[in-house]
């Protein structure tokens, strides 16, 4: 399912300054079987951003997965019925992701830094969520949400 809330709320007056923000929301089965698809949708989202260039889809998209292989293989380890909320706020030279589910809730205390001298083939995810993106979030709970954020360069706006 996805949802837009792009000219369905209603009009109000806007000053230029303001600008408008596109919601769009789906859901998914939180499984690997479904990461293409969710990948090919949040790209094509990212796309709404404007100045968005190859560099800023590429590490969206790796955190986006990351997060999305942390979320089947760790909140839902145990069960094969999880599903996803994925939102995105798409704003002029930004965009935030939201992953909302109801597995189990992640203690980042827990998470220790990589190895990096050891390339390690596995605990990297998170590491590489914090290294891609502007800003992340998470609140534990019902559900958990994870928030990433990302934002043009100022500088390389400006060039465009």
């Amino acid at each position: 399912m996805i949802q837009s809330d792009s000219g369905m709320a209603p009009m109000t007056a806007m000053s230029a300054a303001e600008p408008r923000v596109k919601r769009v929301t789906l859901r998914l089965r939180a499984s690997l079987d479904y990461r293409p698809v969710a990948i090919a949708l949040v790209s094509t989202l990212i796309e709404q951003v404007e100045g968005a260039d190859r560099d800023f889809r590429n590490e969206l998209i790796t955190a986006f997965s990351e997060a999305f292989n942390n979320i089947v293989l760790h909140a839902y380890r145990d069960r094969a019925d999880g599903m996803l909320d994925v939102g995105a706020d798409i704003e002029p030279g930004k965009i935030t992701l939201s992953l909302a589910d109801e597995g189990h809730e992640v203690d980042f205390a827990d998470v220790a830094p990589p190895d990096l001298t050891s390339l390690p083939e596995s605990g990297m995810g998170v590491f590489m969520i914090h290294a891609l993106v502007d800003d992340v979030q998470y609140r534990g709970g019902h559900p958990n949400v994870l928030l990433l954020m990302k934002q043009m360069n100022p500088a390389s706006q400006g060039a465009r």
